[in-house]
Protein backbone atom coordinates (compact mmCIF):
# COMPACT_ATOMS: atom_id res chain seq x y z
CA UNK A 1 0.00 0.00 0.00
CA UNK A 2 1.32 3.44 -0.95
CA UNK A 3 -0.20 6.07 1.31
CA UNK A 4 -0.76 9.38 -0.47
CA UNK A 5 -3.54 10.85 1.65
CA UNK A 6 -1.56 12.74 4.28
CA UNK A 7 -3.73 15.84 3.84
CA UNK A 8 -6.57 13.76 5.32
CA UNK A 9 -4.53 12.25 8.16
CA UNK A 10 -0.86 11.55 8.61
CA UNK A 11 0.55 8.76 10.84
CA UNK A 12 1.30 9.40 14.49
CA UNK A 13 4.94 10.33 15.04
CA UNK A 14 6.91 7.96 17.26
CA UNK A 15 7.94 10.83 19.55
CA UNK A 16 4.29 11.77 19.98
CA UNK A 17 3.27 8.22 20.85
CA UNK A 18 6.08 8.04 23.42
CA UNK A 19 5.10 11.33 25.06
CA UNK A 20 1.43 10.32 25.22
CA UNK A 21 2.31 6.91 26.66
CA UNK A 22 4.26 8.56 29.46
CA UNK A 23 1.18 10.60 30.37
CA UNK A 24 -1.10 7.57 30.09
CA UNK A 25 1.06 5.55 32.48
CA UNK A 26 1.48 8.35 35.01
CA UNK A 27 -0.78 8.47 38.09
CA UNK A 28 -4.16 9.65 36.88
CA UNK A 29 -5.41 13.06 37.92
CA UNK A 30 -7.99 15.57 36.77
CA UNK A 31 -6.25 18.88 35.89
CA UNK A 32 -8.95 20.73 37.85
CA UNK A 33 -8.29 18.77 41.05
CA UNK A 34 -6.27 20.42 43.81
CA UNK A 35 -4.46 17.31 45.08
CA UNK A 36 -1.00 16.23 43.96
CA UNK A 37 -2.13 14.06 41.06
CA UNK A 38 -4.38 16.85 39.80
CA UNK A 39 -1.55 19.38 40.06
CA UNK A 40 0.73 17.05 38.09
CA UNK A 41 -1.87 16.74 35.35
CA UNK A 42 -2.30 20.53 35.31
CA UNK A 43 1.45 21.00 35.04
CA UNK A 44 1.64 18.65 32.04
CA UNK A 45 -1.26 20.46 30.38
CA UNK A 46 0.26 23.90 30.89
CA UNK A 47 3.67 22.70 29.70
CA UNK A 48 1.96 21.55 26.50
CA UNK A 49 0.25 24.93 26.17
CA UNK A 50 3.58 26.72 26.62
CA UNK A 51 5.23 24.48 24.03
CA UNK A 52 2.47 25.09 21.48
CA UNK A 53 2.56 28.83 22.14
CA UNK A 54 6.30 29.01 21.55
CA UNK A 55 5.91 27.15 18.26
CA UNK A 56 3.37 29.74 17.08
CA UNK A 57 5.05 32.83 18.58
CA UNK A 58 2.12 33.70 20.81
CA UNK A 59 1.31 33.88 24.52
CA UNK A 60 0.22 30.66 26.29
CA UNK A 61 -3.01 32.29 27.49
CA UNK A 62 -4.02 32.70 23.82
CA UNK A 63 -3.85 28.93 23.17
CA UNK A 64 -7.05 26.92 23.73
CA UNK A 65 -7.08 23.14 23.40
CA UNK A 66 -10.16 21.75 21.65
CA UNK A 67 -11.27 18.43 20.18
CA UNK A 68 -10.15 18.82 16.58
CA UNK A 69 -10.02 21.30 13.73
CA UNK A 70 -13.75 21.24 13.06
CA UNK A 71 -14.55 22.23 16.64
CA UNK A 72 -11.92 24.96 16.50
CA UNK A 73 -13.46 26.41 13.34
CA UNK A 74 -17.01 26.21 14.68
CA UNK A 75 -16.02 27.83 17.94
CA UNK A 76 -14.30 30.67 16.10
CA UNK A 77 -17.19 31.36 13.73
CA UNK A 78 -20.30 30.57 15.75
CA UNK A 79 -18.73 31.76 18.99
CA UNK A 80 -18.24 35.10 17.27
CA UNK A 81 -21.82 35.03 15.96
CA UNK A 82 -23.18 34.38 19.46
CA UNK A 83 -21.11 37.25 20.82
CA UNK A 84 -22.34 39.59 18.06
CA UNK A 85 -25.98 38.65 18.64
CA UNK A 86 -25.61 39.08 22.40
CA UNK A 87 -24.05 42.50 21.75
CA UNK A 88 -27.22 43.65 20.02
CA UNK A 89 -26.32 43.22 16.36
CA UNK A 90 -29.58 42.32 14.64
CA UNK A 91 -28.02 40.70 11.56
CA UNK A 92 -24.25 40.16 11.96
CA UNK A 93 -22.32 40.20 8.70
CA UNK A 94 -19.71 37.52 7.95
CA UNK A 95 -17.41 36.82 5.02
CA UNK A 96 -15.66 33.69 3.81
CA UNK A 97 -13.74 32.72 0.70
CA UNK A 98 -15.23 30.53 -2.02
CA UNK A 99 -12.60 27.84 -1.36
CA UNK A 100 -13.31 27.13 2.29
CA UNK A 101 -13.45 23.69 3.90
CA UNK A 102 -16.87 22.22 4.62
CA UNK A 103 -16.40 22.99 8.33
CA UNK A 104 -16.32 26.71 7.52
CA UNK A 105 -19.08 26.51 4.92
CA UNK A 106 -21.38 24.57 7.25
CA UNK A 107 -20.69 26.89 10.19
CA UNK A 108 -21.46 29.87 7.98
CA UNK A 109 -24.68 28.20 6.80
CA UNK A 110 -25.66 27.70 10.45
CA UNK A 111 -25.00 31.40 11.02
CA UNK A 112 -27.23 32.27 8.07
CA UNK A 113 -30.00 30.12 9.55
CA UNK A 114 -29.78 32.31 12.64
CA UNK A 115 -30.28 35.48 10.61
CA UNK A 116 -26.70 36.42 9.79
CA UNK A 117 -25.64 37.72 6.39
CA UNK A 118 -22.82 35.74 4.75
CA UNK A 119 -20.90 37.10 1.78
CA UNK A 120 -18.28 35.18 -0.21
CA UNK A 121 -14.89 36.45 -1.31
CA UNK A 122 -13.74 35.18 -4.71
CA UNK A 123 -10.32 33.60 -5.10
CA UNK A 124 -8.70 33.25 -8.52
CA UNK A 125 -6.67 30.21 -9.67
CA UNK A 126 -3.58 32.37 -9.08
CA UNK A 127 -4.64 32.74 -5.41
CA UNK A 128 -5.60 36.39 -5.73
CA UNK A 129 -8.29 37.38 -3.22
CA UNK A 130 -10.95 39.63 -4.72
CA UNK A 131 -12.43 41.78 -1.96
CA UNK A 132 -15.92 43.26 -2.31
CA UNK A 133 -16.20 46.60 -4.09
CA UNK A 134 -14.41 49.19 -2.00
CA UNK A 135 -11.52 46.94 -0.96
CA UNK A 136 -10.54 47.00 2.70
CA UNK A 137 -13.11 49.73 3.39
CA UNK A 138 -15.88 47.38 2.28
CA UNK A 139 -15.00 45.05 5.16
CA UNK A 140 -15.89 47.60 7.83
CA UNK A 141 -18.71 46.49 10.06
CA UNK A 142 -18.26 42.77 9.48
CA UNK A 143 -18.36 40.59 12.58
CA UNK A 144 -15.78 38.18 11.17
CA UNK A 145 -13.84 37.22 8.04
CA UNK A 146 -12.83 33.54 7.75
CA UNK A 147 -10.25 32.45 5.19
CA UNK A 148 -8.01 29.40 4.92
CA UNK A 149 -4.25 29.71 4.58
CA UNK A 150 -3.79 26.60 2.41
CA UNK A 151 -6.56 25.03 0.38
CA UNK A 152 -7.13 21.43 1.42
CA UNK A 153 -7.78 20.17 -2.11
CA UNK A 154 -5.35 21.99 -4.40
CA UNK A 155 -2.66 23.14 -1.97
CA UNK A 156 -3.20 26.69 -3.20
CA UNK A 157 -1.70 29.16 -0.73
CA UNK A 158 -3.85 32.22 -0.08
CA UNK A 159 -2.30 35.64 0.74
CA UNK A 160 -3.46 35.63 4.34
CA UNK A 161 -0.76 38.06 5.42
CA UNK A 162 -2.07 40.83 3.15
CA UNK A 163 -5.69 40.06 4.03
CA UNK A 164 -4.85 40.29 7.73
CA UNK A 165 -3.55 43.82 7.18
CA UNK A 166 -6.72 44.76 5.28
CA UNK A 167 -8.92 43.37 8.05
CA UNK A 168 -6.91 45.17 10.70
CA UNK A 169 -7.26 48.42 8.74
CA UNK A 170 -11.03 47.89 8.65
CA UNK A 171 -11.19 46.93 12.33
CA UNK A 172 -12.55 43.47 11.50
CA UNK A 173 -11.36 40.21 13.14
CA UNK A 174 -9.85 37.61 10.80
CA UNK A 175 -10.14 33.89 11.48
CA UNK A 176 -7.62 31.74 9.62
CA UNK A 177 -8.12 28.04 8.98
CA UNK A 178 -4.46 26.99 9.13
CA UNK A 179 -5.15 23.27 9.33
CA UNK A 180 -3.32 22.46 6.08
CA UNK A 181 -0.71 25.17 6.72
CA UNK A 182 0.43 23.78 10.07
CA UNK A 183 3.91 22.30 9.74
CA UNK A 184 4.05 23.36 6.06
CA UNK A 185 4.21 27.16 6.33
CA UNK A 186 5.84 29.44 8.87
CA UNK A 187 3.14 30.62 11.29
CA UNK A 188 4.12 33.58 13.45
CA UNK A 189 1.13 34.98 15.32
CA UNK A 190 3.21 37.95 16.46
CA UNK A 191 3.97 39.04 12.89
CA UNK A 192 0.46 39.42 11.50
CA UNK A 193 -2.82 40.78 12.94
CA UNK A 194 -4.63 37.43 12.83
CA UNK A 195 -7.46 37.37 15.35
CA UNK A 196 -8.12 33.62 15.50
CA UNK A 197 -6.31 30.60 14.08
CA UNK A 198 -7.36 26.93 13.88
CA UNK A 199 -5.06 23.90 13.83
CA UNK A 200 -5.65 20.14 13.87
CA UNK A 201 -3.42 17.49 15.44
CA UNK A 202 -3.74 14.60 13.01
CA UNK A 203 -2.48 16.71 10.09
CA UNK A 204 0.83 17.17 11.95
CA UNK A 205 1.57 13.62 13.03
CA UNK A 206 -0.28 14.21 16.28
CA UNK A 207 -3.29 12.41 17.74
CA UNK A 208 -6.71 12.51 16.10
CA UNK A 209 -9.47 14.57 17.71
CA UNK A 210 -7.04 17.18 18.99
CA UNK A 211 -6.88 20.79 17.92
CA UNK A 212 -6.10 24.35 18.86
CA UNK A 213 -7.89 27.65 18.68
CA UNK A 214 -5.48 30.55 19.09
CA UNK A 215 -7.11 33.88 19.93
CA UNK A 216 -5.49 37.29 19.81
CA UNK A 217 -5.87 39.69 22.69
CA UNK A 218 -9.30 41.30 22.88
CA UNK A 219 -11.14 38.95 20.50
CA UNK A 220 -14.53 38.19 22.03
CA UNK A 221 -16.25 34.81 21.58
CA UNK A 222 -19.04 33.02 23.39
CA UNK A 223 -18.63 29.31 24.21
CA UNK A 224 -20.58 26.73 22.23
CA UNK A 225 -20.85 24.26 25.12
CA UNK A 226 -21.31 24.95 28.81
CA UNK A 227 -20.07 23.47 32.04
CA UNK A 228 -16.92 24.27 33.97
CA UNK A 229 -14.44 27.02 33.36
CA UNK A 230 -11.82 24.99 31.48
CA UNK A 231 -9.88 26.63 28.64
CA UNK A 232 -10.76 30.06 30.03
CA UNK A 233 -14.44 29.18 29.80
CA UNK A 234 -14.41 28.77 26.01
CA UNK A 235 -14.19 24.97 25.95
CA UNK A 236 -15.65 23.53 29.19
CA UNK A 237 -15.02 19.90 30.05
CA UNK A 238 -12.14 17.94 31.52
CA UNK A 239 -9.09 18.46 29.35
CA UNK A 240 -7.45 15.63 27.40
CA UNK A 241 -3.98 15.97 28.88
CA UNK A 242 -2.38 13.20 26.82
CA UNK A 243 -3.95 14.62 23.65
CA UNK A 244 -2.69 18.12 24.45
CA UNK A 245 0.81 16.80 25.11
CA UNK A 246 0.76 14.80 21.88
CA UNK A 247 -0.43 17.80 19.90
CA UNK A 248 2.23 20.06 21.36
CA UNK A 249 5.01 17.56 20.64
CA UNK A 250 3.82 17.09 17.03
CA UNK A 251 3.57 20.86 16.47
CA UNK A 252 6.97 21.49 18.01
CA UNK A 253 8.64 18.85 15.81
CA UNK A 254 6.88 20.15 12.70
CA UNK A 255 8.01 23.71 13.35
CA UNK A 256 11.61 22.74 14.15
CA UNK A 257 11.84 20.66 10.95
CA UNK A 258 9.83 23.11 8.83
CA UNK A 259 12.57 24.57 6.65
CA UNK A 260 14.08 21.21 5.74
CA UNK A 261 10.76 19.41 5.42
CA UNK A 262 9.14 21.96 3.12
CA UNK A 263 12.06 21.69 0.70
CA UNK A 264 11.90 17.89 0.84
CA UNK A 265 8.14 17.70 0.33
CA UNK A 266 8.19 20.24 -2.51
CA UNK A 267 10.82 18.15 -4.27
CA UNK A 268 8.73 15.00 -3.81
CA UNK A 269 5.62 16.74 -5.10
CA UNK A 270 7.54 17.98 -8.15
CA UNK A 271 8.86 14.47 -8.71
CA UNK A 272 5.33 13.08 -8.54
CA UNK A 273 3.86 15.79 -10.77
CA UNK A 274 6.61 15.59 -13.39
CA UNK A 275 6.45 11.80 -13.45
CA UNK A 276 2.70 11.69 -13.93
CA UNK A 277 2.66 14.41 -16.61
CA UNK A 278 5.45 12.63 -18.45
CA UNK A 279 3.28 9.53 -18.72
CA UNK A 280 -0.14 11.20 -18.76
CA UNK A 281 0.24 14.56 -20.56
CA UNK A 282 -3.54 15.14 -20.65
CA UNK A 283 -3.77 15.51 -16.88
CA UNK A 284 -4.92 18.89 -15.58
CA UNK A 285 -2.93 20.13 -12.57
CA UNK A 286 -5.22 22.11 -10.28
CA UNK A 287 -3.67 25.01 -8.42
CA UNK A 288 -0.50 25.15 -10.50
CA UNK A 289 -1.32 28.72 -11.56
CA UNK A 290 -0.57 30.08 -8.09
CA UNK A 291 1.66 29.51 -5.06
CA UNK A 292 1.16 26.11 -3.46
CA UNK A 293 1.99 24.45 -0.17
CA UNK A 294 4.58 21.70 -0.70
CA UNK A 295 2.56 18.62 0.18
CA UNK A 296 -0.52 18.57 -2.09
CA UNK A 297 -0.86 17.65 -5.77
CA UNK A 298 -4.34 17.73 -7.27
CA UNK A 299 -4.92 16.56 -10.82
CA UNK A 300 -7.94 16.18 -13.05
CA UNK A 301 -8.09 12.94 -15.04
CA UNK A 302 -10.03 13.40 -18.32
CA UNK A 303 -12.54 10.95 -19.76
CA UNK A 304 -12.60 8.86 -16.61
CA UNK A 305 -15.36 7.93 -14.20
CA UNK A 306 -14.47 9.41 -10.78
CA UNK A 307 -15.94 6.57 -8.73
CA UNK A 308 -14.34 3.87 -10.87
CA UNK A 309 -10.96 5.66 -10.84
CA UNK A 310 -10.75 5.80 -7.07
CA UNK A 311 -11.98 2.24 -6.66
CA UNK A 312 -9.32 1.07 -9.12
CA UNK A 313 -6.55 3.01 -7.37
CA UNK A 314 -7.60 1.58 -4.03
CA UNK A 315 -7.51 -1.91 -5.51
CA UNK A 316 -4.04 -1.23 -6.92
CA UNK A 317 -2.74 -0.22 -3.49
CA UNK A 318 -2.84 3.58 -3.78
CA UNK A 319 -4.42 5.45 -0.86
CA UNK A 320 -5.57 8.76 -2.34
CA UNK A 321 -8.73 10.83 -2.35
CA UNK A 322 -10.86 12.94 -4.68
CA UNK A 323 -10.42 15.92 -2.35
CA UNK A 324 -11.12 16.61 1.29
CA UNK A 325 -11.87 13.52 3.37
CA UNK A 326 -14.80 15.32 5.01
CA UNK A 327 -16.85 15.11 1.83
CA UNK A 328 -18.11 11.65 2.88
CA UNK A 329 -16.73 9.73 -0.08
CA UNK A 330 -17.97 12.19 -2.71
CA UNK A 331 -16.06 11.91 -6.00
CA UNK A 332 -17.68 14.60 -8.15
CA UNK A 333 -16.17 18.03 -8.74
CA UNK A 334 -16.08 19.81 -5.40
CA UNK A 335 -17.26 23.34 -4.61
CA UNK A 336 -13.57 24.31 -4.49
CA UNK A 337 -12.78 23.12 -8.02
CA UNK A 338 -16.01 24.61 -9.35
CA UNK A 339 -15.15 27.95 -7.75
CA UNK A 340 -11.70 27.92 -9.36
CA UNK A 341 -12.48 26.45 -12.78
CA UNK A 342 -16.22 26.56 -13.28
CA UNK A 343 -17.96 23.80 -15.21
CA UNK A 344 -14.65 22.73 -16.72
CA UNK A 345 -13.91 21.04 -13.41
CA UNK A 346 -16.76 18.60 -13.99
CA UNK A 347 -15.08 17.17 -17.10
CA UNK A 348 -12.23 15.62 -15.13
CA UNK A 349 -12.10 13.06 -12.36
CA UNK A 350 -10.50 14.78 -9.33
CA UNK A 351 -7.52 13.10 -7.73
CA UNK A 352 -5.64 14.49 -4.72
CA UNK A 353 -2.26 12.98 -3.89
CA UNK A 354 -0.78 14.36 -0.68
CA UNK A 355 2.58 13.79 0.99
CA UNK A 356 3.67 13.75 4.62
CA UNK A 357 6.56 13.21 6.96
CA UNK A 358 6.90 9.44 6.20
CA UNK A 359 6.83 9.91 2.39
CA UNK A 360 9.91 8.67 0.50
CA UNK A 361 11.17 9.00 -3.10
CA UNK A 362 10.76 5.29 -3.76
CA UNK A 363 7.08 5.47 -2.84
CA UNK A 364 6.60 8.41 -5.19
CA UNK A 365 8.25 6.56 -8.08
CA UNK A 366 6.12 3.47 -7.52
CA UNK A 367 3.03 5.66 -7.28
CA UNK A 368 3.81 7.28 -10.64
CA UNK A 369 3.95 3.86 -12.28
CA UNK A 370 0.84 2.52 -10.56
CA UNK A 371 -1.36 5.59 -11.04
CA UNK A 372 -0.29 5.85 -14.67
CA UNK A 373 -1.07 2.20 -15.31
CA UNK A 374 -4.52 2.55 -13.77
CA UNK A 375 -5.36 5.69 -15.75
CA UNK A 376 -3.98 4.21 -18.99
CA UNK A 377 -6.15 1.17 -18.37
CA UNK A 378 -9.23 3.38 -18.40
CA UNK A 379 -8.07 5.16 -21.56
CA UNK A 380 -7.65 1.83 -23.36
CA UNK A 381 -11.28 0.84 -22.74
Amino acid sequence: MIYLDHAAATPLRREVATAMAEIAHAPYGNPSSSHGWGRAARAALEDARERAAQALATAPRRVHFVRGGTESINLAILGRVDWALASGRARPWLLRSTLEHSAVRAAMAAAEARGCIVQTIDVSPTADIVLPAGGAGALQGAALVSVQWVNQETGLRLPVEALAESCAEAGVPLHVDAIQAGGKLHIDMSAHPISALSLSGHKLGGPASTGLLVLAEGVELHPRVFGGGQERGLRPGTEDVAGAVGFAVALDISVRQLERETVRLAALRERLETGLLGRLPRLRVHGAEGPRAPHILNVGVPDTSPDLLHAALDGAGIAASPGTACRSGAVTASPVLRALYGEEATRNAPLRLSLGWPSKPGEVDRAVKTVSAVVEGFSAR
